[in-house]
Parts: C-alpha cells; sequence; structure tokens
C-alpha cells in the first residue's frame, strides 16, 4: 500500500465513497430477478400500490434509497425472459452446428468403411485364389 495513501487525511473518505459508488453500480446493473443485493440484505417481494417489486428488505421507500434494490416485478421478469431467450438461441445454434457437424462425420465415416473394406479384400485374400 502507498504511505502517501495513509497520510492523507482524506483517504479514508474516499474509499468509504468508491465502496457506495460501487454498491450504486451493482445495483443499477443488475439484471433479471435480483438474487441478493449488494449491502448483503436479501431479496422480497413486496407489494405497493397494487404494482409488485423485488427488493431489498433494508430497502427505506423515499426517493434518495439507490444503495439497495427496488425493482418492479414486470421489469424483472421482463429481463429474465429476455436473458433466457438469449440461453436458449445460443445453445440452439450450438446444437444445430453439432448436427451439422455429426452428419459430416457420419459421410466421412461412409467413406473410410468403404476403404477399409477394399484393403481388407487386399490383405487377407487367399493365396489360393487365382488373381483376377
Amino acid at each position: 500500500m502507498d504511505r502517501l495513501c495513509e497520510r492523507d487525511p482524506y483517504y479514508d473518505d474516499m474509499k468509504v465513497a468508491k465502496r457506495a459508488i460501487d454498491q450504486m453500480e451493482m445495483v443499477a446493473m443488475m439484471e433479471g430477478i435480483p438474487k441478493f443485493c449488494p449491502c448483503g440484505g436479501s431479496i422480497v417481494e413486496t407489494r405497493k400500490d397494487e404494482k409488485r417489486y423485488y427488493q431489498c428488505e433494508k430497502f427505506k421507500d423515499d426517493r434518495t434509497d439507490c444503495m439497495h434494490i427496488r425493482k418492479l416485478w414486470d421489469k424483472a421478469m421482463e429481463e429474465e425472459v429476455s436473458s433466457l431467450r438469449e440461453s436458449v438461441d445460443y445453445n440452439r445454434k450450438k446444437v444445430l452446428n453439432h448436427e451439422y457437424l455429426i452428419e459430416e462425420m457420419q459421410k466421412e465415416l461412409k467413406v473410410h468403411r468403404a476403404e477399409i473394406v477394399n484393403v481388407s479384400k487386399v490383405v487377407f485374400r487367399n493365396p489360393m485364389d487365382p488373381k483376377k
């Protein structure tokens, strides 16, 4: 650790501010159904004004609380379904690619089987048979 940072009177304040910014960034970037809150609190499902929310148990219901998760249930579901669709599309493309590769390998296998049959006829032919 840098000795100058330890002597800086604002060092601790900067570290606290950095942690707060990182936590706010995590809250803003979280997509889908939240599984945890950056503060360590658990996520609960709540209702207010006939709307459903996923929110941190420590969430304060005011406009200034941006340190804890609070997401509309609809928005979370929309993001989750979108993420699942992307995952299904990606895996579908992988499966189709593997099916193509399997077909190509089967074609090559047929060719190699024919070559093996021809080679085995040459190698294992009976020496008593007259040559054709």
